[in-house]
């Protein structure tokens, strides 16, 4: 069963290994036209919220959208947790929602890629490294990668290793 996160893992490990790439979003706006702010509601209808009981393995603090269903976990054997699962929410939502409550957690977002009809955002937290992979699956439903690893209690594995900061000023991964 964990071979089919083969490609997942190795991008987890990829994203910590050469800290992720850029991406560039630019939005032309017709000369001398007004522009028009982006929605703040949803076009998704309000889901129902679901009390889910996540993993052990999950982080306590680190937020998550209570709408989920869960699919899979997986425990890979160098310690790398894998938790899969879905929301009724649209692939902008879902990021939305990764991207302003991970950081008011104290979760340190590292760069990202975003495509059209995927996101994903690794982080880092104390001990904890991760990374969060969105997928639209429709209009207004997105599937949840999430793989975490307490680096604390990781065992000589080379997938995700332990990097410490160079305190550059320097947004870029190499500083």
């Amino acid at each position: 069963m964990l071979r089919r996160y083969g490609p997942f893992v190795a991008a987890v490990a990829a994203a910590f290994v050469l800290g992720g790439c850029g991406g560039s979003s630019s939005s032309p706006v017709a000369a001398g036209g007004p522009t028009t702010p982006p929605p703040t509601t949803s076009a998704c209808p309000a889901p129902p919220t679901e009390n889910v009981v996540w993993p052990a393995a999950v982080p306590k603090d680190l937020p998550l959208p209570r709408n989920a269903h869960l699919l899979d976990t997986q425990t890979a054997s160098d310690g790398v947790h894998i938790v899969k699962f879905t929301t009724q929410t649209s692939l902008r939502d879902s990021v939305l929602f990764v991207v302003q409550k991970l950081p008011k957690a104290g979760y340190v977002l590292g760069r990202g890629d975003a495509e059209a009809s995927e996101a994903d955002a690794p982080f880092l937290h104390g001990s904890t490294r991760g990374l969060v992979r969105m997928l639209q699956l429709g209009l207004c439903q997105t599937e949840w990668l999430l793989a975490t690893v307490d680096t604390q209690a990781q065992t000589g594995t080379p997938l995700l290793p332990v990097h410490t900061p160079s305190g550059s000023p320097s947004p870029l991964p190499f500083g």
